[in-house]
């Protein structure tokens, strides 16, 4: 059956159903569109993600991007800057990183949000990891955009 037939097809098909049936079927594509729209957590926790593979790619810049331009750190003078040089020493000190995360909390509130993150690295120059660690962050993020970016953050080292 060509192209041309399937659609005359469908279309008697589509025709046949009750009318009841097109209208549960029309509910259930609206749903669907529905379901596709922003979900603002959702995206926070996809940015954290994308962090996250941006380490592993070794592509700092692209974590960076994630990080306002006034990005602090709570309890000290760090700024982006700082984080940039961090980012530069692990890149340096690790062949191969690998990152985990795990978004424990969000919370949104209109153009704001706070997160807290735990992240396990791993890094080293082989197949097997030769140092790991582990972080607690709590984050505060805003809309920068249309784009969820940190502008805060505390973080503690872990076991």
């Amino acid at each position: 059956m060509g192209r041309p037939e399937r659609a005359r097809a469908a279309a008697r098909s589509a025709e046949a159903l009750p009318c009841v049936h097109r209208r549960v079927a029309l509910l259930g594509l609206l749903a669907l569109v529905a379901c596709r729209r922003s979900d603002p957590e959702r995206e926070l926790r996809a940015t954290v993600e994308k962090m996250a593979r941006a380490i592993e790619r070794r592509e700092p810049a692209d974590l960076l991007d994630s990080l306002s331009e006034d990005f602090t750190r709570e309890s000290g003078a760090f700024g982006k800057t700082d984080a940039r040089r961090v980012l530069a020493g692990v890149m340096l000190r690790n062949e191969r990183i690998q990152i985990s995360t795990a978004v424990t909390d969000v919370r949104v509130k209109g153009e704001g949000a706070f997160a807290k993150v735990r992240v396990i690295a791993t890094g080293g120059a082989g197949l097997l990891p030769e140092r790991g660690q582990t972080w607690e962050f709590d984050t505060a993020w805003r809309r920068e955009d249309g784009r969820w970016r940190v502008f805060n953050a505390e973080w503690r080292e872990g076991l």
